[in-house]
């Protein structure tokens, strides 16, 4: 998995004990989640602006909210929304207090796109909650980060949770040497009467093939497409055959999760069968 998180950071002026504590803050709040702060810092917006274009890809940016010759964080925000796909998480700060802060967003609002503005946050750093607002940030970055990680978590699982169940109804859970797909093999060919394993040949074809992602999801590359977003794909095709190989899109999450939970019901109503 990797631990390296990309941030953009613009900041008009970098000089002082502000800017500094602000950067510590973030870099000590992801190592605290087991994360590396990469951090490319920036003071003018147009050359921020240019960067949105460069091959860097960015897991999310941060932002001062008053910058200068009358452009905010929103300006940016809007560009950030415009160029290369981008729609990660962006943290807007300010000096001004909250409700004026609060006033120019919805100002701006008014004569634009919600799409443009959504996926992001703002507050003022003036109110004492400097690190618990960067913190609740960060938070909802990585929890929606560790999506495409967690999905391959609940794949080892719910296997995990069928093969125990499958060696119980076999006896055979102190043979380590017998593999899972083996076992699904071996269960087929014991268990149930060769009249009937026609009825039954899409369900193993299915498990089979839930055994194969799993084992491929193990060992994975993080990737990013510039219409569909961030995407996970296997990197080592263990069973060398052409073409072989196993893609989830961020987009794809909900449904990738719903069919896997239908699969699991199904294969353990199938093995709750007292007969076959």
């Amino acid at each position: 998995m990797r631990k390296n998180i990309k941030i953009l950071w613009l900041d008009d002026e970098w000089e002082g004990f502000g800017p500094e504590n602000r950067k510590k803050l973030v870099i000590n709040l992801l190592e605290e989640k087991g994360y590396i702060a990469d951090i490319k810092e920036f003071e003018d917006f147009d050359t921020a602006y240019k960067e949105l274009s460069s091959t860097e890809r960015y897991d999310f940016f941060i932002s001062d909210y008053n910058l200068n010759d009358s452009k905010t964080g929103l300006t940016y925000l809007e560009k950030i929304r415009d160029t290369n796909g981008y729609k990660q998480f962006v943290i807007l700060y300010s000096n001004n207090e909250y409700s004026v802060i609060k006033e120019d967003v919805i100002g701006v609002l008014k004569n634009k796109s919600l799409d443009v503005f959504s996926n992001f946050t703002f507050f003022s750093l003036g109110n004492g909650s400097e690190r618990e607002n960067f913190k609740k940030a960060i938070d909802v970055i990585l929890c929606r980060w560790d999506e495409l990680n967690a999905i391959r978590g609940r794949y080892m699982c719910e296997n995990a949770e069928l093969e125990y169940k499958l060696r119980t109804k076999l006896d055979c859970l102190e043979n380590e040497k017998l593999t899972y797909s083996s076992l699904i093999d071996k269960f087929k060919h014991t268990k149930i009467h060769p009249n009937n394993r026609k009825n039954y040949k899409n369900l193993f074809e299915k498990w089979h093939a839930l055994v194969k992602k799993r084992n491929m999801l193990a060992h994975v590359e993080e990737l990013y497409d510039s219409k569909k977003g961030y995407y996970i794909k296997s990197k080592v095709n263990i069973y060398d055959e052409e073409d072989e190989e196993i893609v989830i899109f961020e987009n794809d999450l909900d449904n990738e999760r719903k069919s896997l939970v239908l699969l699991k019901k199904e294969i353990t109503d199938f093995l709750n069968k007292s007969s076959y």
